[in-house]
């Protein structure tokens, strides 16, 4: 079965490319994607690459960590911190929320800590039965 997505078949068995209609430039808002208010990427919306804008970073463990640029799977997000335009944390604690989607134990394994939020959470767990003491 022959296809009408790519190419016709002129006279002599020649191929020809199907017209594409170009996309203007600028008849999309911000971001340049789904068109209006910055709703089409990254870099209009906050956050990482969000061009002094700030916005919401996600907490992950390292178990299963993502692909350069791309969110973790929500079973692997601790939660979210609030940072502002220059990267800073607002109000001195991000405005932490957690998830509610986080799993100890998925496929990918059990709880993947990096050394920094080991070594924290050692220092927890220390406070913790010192005060039980």
């Amino acid at each position: 079965m022959a296809s009408q997505a790519g190419s016709s078949l002129g006279s002599g068995g020649a191929f020809f490319p199907q017209q594409q209609n170009k996309r203007r430039r600028g008849a999309t808002g911000g971001g340049g994607g789904a068109g209006g208010g910055g709703a089409g990427g990254a870099s209009a919306q906050g956050g990482a690459g969000g061009g002094g804008v700030g916005g919401w970073v996600h907490v992950s463990d390292a178990r299963n960590p993502p692909d350069y640029g791309r969110i973790a799977w929500p079973e692997d997000i601790f939660g979210s911190v609030e940072v502002d335009g220059k990267g800073n944390l607002v109000d001195n604690n991000g405005r932490y929320q957690p998830s509610g989607t986080y799993r100890i134990i998925t496929r990918e394994g059990i709880l993947g800590l990096t050394p920094f939020l080991l070594e924290k959470l050692v220092e927890r767990l220390r406070r913790e039965e010192a005060s039980a003491r």
